[in-house]
Order: C-alpha cells, then sequence, then structure tokens
C-alpha cells in the first residue's frame, strides 16, 4: 500500500524591524531558528524604521503576512506604538531591546540616550581601529610601499628613531600610519617620493644618542659591539643623508632626542595639520617647520 508524502507546510514568516540595520535583531532570530530543524522560515528585514507611518507599515506587512514581528526599537514612543498597532491587527511582536533596556535603567540608575544606530556607529569605529592598526602593521619597516597612498601619516627616518611605536601609538589615534627607513645611499621608495609632502614627517635624534640606543640594541642581540650598525662614523654619514632627504622633498623634521611617544606623537600631528597645537609654540621644542609652509610665509 502506497503511503501519500505529507503535505509540506507554507513557510512561516518572520518580519525583523530595526531603527538602524537590522543586522543584530536578525542574528538573534537565526540563533534561535538554529534550534527548530527543518523549519520553513522567511525572514524579511525592514531596516531604519524611525517614524510612526514605518510602524504602521511594518505592521501591515506582517499582517498581510499572517507573520510575526520581531524587532530592536529603542524609541520608547515606537515600541509602544508596535505594541499597540500589533494587537489591534492581531500581529504577534517581540521587543527584544524594551525589557533589557528597562532592566539596565534600573541597574545602572542611567537613563538609556534612545538614539537609533548607536551599536552600527561603535561597531563601525571598532572595525576603523582595526583597520588602521592592520595597516600600520602590513606597512612597518618600509613593507608594501604600493600601499603609501592610502596613509594619513608617513614616518621616515633611520633605525632606532622609534618608528614602529610611533606609528603604533598614532594608529591607536585611528590614523593609517606607515613607516620607512632611511638607509644611507640606498634611495627611498619611488611611491614616497610622490606623496604630498605634507603627510609625510621626518624623524632625527643626536648621534650620541643614537650610538647608544643601538649599542644597546646590539649588546640585546649578543652581537659584538663593533658592528657597522654602530659605527660612529656610520652614524654620522646615515643622519646626514636622511636629513639631505628630508630638505630635498620638503618634509618636515622631528628631534625624537630624548622626547617620550606621546611628545613626538603630538608635534607630528601639529606638523601634518591633524592637530592645532594646544600650547604655545615655543612648548614645540624640535620642530622644525617643512620647507612648503617656509616658502608660503
Amino acid at each position: 500500500m502506497l503511503r501519500s508524502r505529507p503535505e509540506r507546510r507554507a513557510a512561516r514568516q518572520i518580519l525583523i524591524v530595526s531603527d538602524a540595520t537590522g543586522r543584530t535583531a536578525e542574528m538573534v532570530v537565526k540563533a534561535a531558528l538554529v534550534q527548530f530543524q527543518g523549519a520553513e522560515v522567511d525572514l524579511h528585514v525592514q531596516p531604519h524604521v524611525r517614524t510612526a507611518d514605518g510602524v504602521r507599515a511594518a505592521v501591515q506587512m506582517a499582517s498581510r503576512l499572517r507573520g510575526l514581528i520581531v524587532h530592536t526599537l529603542v524609541l520608547p514612543d515606537l515600541r509602544n506604538l508596535m505594541l499597540t498597532e500589533g494587537r489591534a491587527r492581531d500581529v504577534p511582536t517581540i521587543d527584544l531591546l524594551g525589557p533589557l533596556l528597562l532592566r539596565l535603567e534600573d541597574l545602572l540608575q542611567l537613563q538609556p540616550l534612545a538614539k537609533p544606530g548607536l551599536f552600527r556607529e561603535m561597531d563601525q569605529e571598532y572595525r576603523r581601529r582595526f583597520e588602521v592598526v592592520e595597516y600600520a602593521v602590513k606597512h612597518d619597516d618600509g613593507q608594501n610601499p604600493r600601499g603609501l597612498p592610502q596613509g594619513d601619516i608617513i614616518l621616515v627616518g633611520v633605525s632606532r628613531t622609534s618608528k614602529t611605536p610611533l606609528s603604533m601609538f598614532l594608529a591607536g589615534r585611528g590614523l593609517r600610519v606607515a613607516n620607512v627607513p632611511v638607509v644611507s645611499k640606498l634611495p627611498l621608495p619611488e611611491e614616497l617620493t610622490r606623496l604630498d609632502p605634507r603627510k609625510v614627517v621626518g624623524l632625527t635624534i643626536k648621534a650620541e644618542r643614537l650610538l647608544e640606543l643601538r649599542r644597546a640594541r646590539l649588546k640585546q642581540m649578543e652581537t659584538p659591539p663593533k658592528f657597522p650598525y654602530a659605527d660612529p662614523r656610520l652614524i654620522w654619514a646615515e643622519l646626514e643623508y636622511a636629513q639631505s632627504q628630508f630638505s630635498r622633498w620638503g618634509w618636515p623634521v622631528v628631534d625624537v632626542t630624548d622626547k617620550s611617544i606621546e611628545e613626538v606623537a603630538a608635534e607630528v600631528l601639529v606638523l601634518t595639520g591633524i592637530d592645532q597645537p594646544a600650547v604655545p609654540p615655543a612648548a614645540l621644542r624640535g620642530i622644525r617647520p617643512p620647507a612648503w609652509r617656509r616658502t608660503s610665509e
């Protein structure tokens, strides 16, 4: 005897309503649906619902689909309207944020901002922070010169002028920062020389201090102290060559000798025009104005 196949049930409809993108609510609903194997469900996302008319339109659509509404509306008036409209049209509504906001308000003794899209803004800021740190890592010590035009600041200097820690510090400010080493007698990357000079900052240091730093580095690496890296004559030559390149391309210069990363970063931001000095110019010691600025004054 042949058995008839059971009729396939029509897919259930769930309408996701949000005053932002709706991604958060969609992920929550999908996470819940995983527990219902074989369920046929169609999801409809209605983003950027921020008006009473938008709420009414969403409820009408859910009523027509004979579906359920799941929403993440932060404005109390819209949440209340969603509840009353849903009841009037016999549409079930689930408020994902409202109860949680009320509990948090009691716990924290604070009023919620009730501003739509804040999570998305925070997420975008997080992604931006991650991206700029990734940029700094990928463009450290002269790597990937083709990506230099996408940088906000390019640091140039001889070895041990704090290029890498300064790059990471500025990346923490949300800036794309690359750094390029200057090696005596070797040409700089062509991409670097084509950049707007206002994006590039040269880092220099007193020869005596650089000698100390390099000797300490060699000791740490258990390398003989007479290695050319710490040869005083070669250090002088490197610094002179670096200065010649700074002058040639019109890049501003910061002397990093005995300065903290925070001090150097502040000077770099002023020289590139990203920040305006909050202190008298005399307090920004060691700043050498760039050629493009000296000629325009």
